[in-house]
């Protein structure tokens, strides 16, 4: 049994890295432009390389990737680190552990009525033309929705009630042929929709969040990698794994953006190469150079949340930079 177990040892030594690798369970909002590292990652066996084999799951909402990951069903959720915010407040725990995006990860396209001089409005004005508008985005509650009730309570518009939402997923085709179809006024579309739809001439953008050119959705945290806080207590080595892959995949995406396009010209084989070079110049504003947070990103995430709960928010509980790379 000793010299079996020696050889089974050497075996797996000796096989693919990935036959004795550890698993992990991914899940993801969506399939937007904005998880890029994760397409790398996977398309440069980064896994693999950390020794980690990944399932990565895609759900239709956040509140799916929320629940997976509160439930434990997935090791690490790419969530919005508004979720680990509305969860704090009601005495719940999930903790972020790496920032993949530190501003929104949708502008909002307007279709022609609603971009009519409107380069010469202030954002209240742009804000309150969008009375009666319809405005889609990916999911009820999401992000878009609430970043757009957020800015509407600000300038005295209700949502719903003044601005009606339609929910069409995270697939770009649906956004264009809803403005194509005149269906809708606007949306908070995921990457590489807004593009796409700006490429038919039937949206352009309204208000460019990506760019920080709204105040309150400039320096905070927005997508995150988050977990359970019973897996940073019992597989801190994973977590630790999982943040070495999307440093390194950042650092491609950052610093070297031709191959970052190459790659994902991979993820998304139906762009053109004039499509995928305008997204990732869109996208590119909103990848932070590392994963790294802070209390002042948290504290500025809740101040325009504002999310609903009776228990106090201890931020430093909220995110950690402990598995970061030193």
């Amino acid at each position: 049994m000793r010299i079996i177990g020696v050889l089974t040892g050497a075996a797996c030594a000796l096989a693919s890295w990935t036959a004795c690798a550890e698993p992990v369970k991914i899940t993801n909002i969506g399939h937007g432009y904005y998880a890029a590292a994760l397409y790398i990652a996977t398309q440069e066996k980064l896994f693999e390389k950390y020794g980690l084999e990944p399932e990565i799951t895609y759900v239709q909402g956040g509140a799916l990737a929320l629940q997976a990951t509160l439930t434990k069903q997935a090791d690490v959720g790419i969530l919005s680190y508004e979720h680990v915010l509305t969860v704090a407040v009601q005495g719940k725990r999930i903790v972020a552990f790496y920032c993949i995006a530190n501003r929104p990860v949708n502008n909002v396209i307007a279709n022609d009525v609603l971009m009519k001089d409107s380069e010469t409005l202030s954002i209240e004005d742009k804000i309150k033309r969008l009375k009666g508008a319809r405005i889609a985005m990916p999911s009820a509650n999401g992000s878009g929705e609430k970043m757009l009730g957020v800015l509407a309570k600000k300038y005295n518009l209700t949502l719903p009630g003044d601005i009606k939402s339609v929910y069409l997923g995270a697939e770009a085709a649906a956004y264009v042929a809803a403005f194509q179809r005149e269906l809708i006024d606007a949306a908070l579309p995921f990457e590489p929709a807004g593009v796409l739809v700006q490429q038919t001439g039937k949206g352009k953008v309204y208000l460019n969040m990506m760019s920080g050119e709204i105040p309150e959705f400039r320096d905070i945290l927005f997508m995150t990698l988050a977990t359970h806080p019973d897996n940073i207590r019992d597989k801190p080595e994973l977590l630790r794994k999982v943040a070495l892959v999307f440093a390194e995949a950042t650092n491609i995406l950052k610093n070297d953006p031709a191959r970052a396009k190459a790659l994902l010209a991979k993820e998304y084989p139906t762009m053109t190469p004039e499509t995928n070079d305008q997204v990732y110049a869109t996208v590119s504003q909103i990848w932070p150079a590392t994963g790294r947070m802070t209390e002042e990103q948290a504290r500025a995430t809740f101040s325009y949340l504002q999310p609903e709960g009776t228990v106090p928010v201890d931020f430093p509980s909220t995110f950690t930079n402990e598995f970061l790379p030193k």
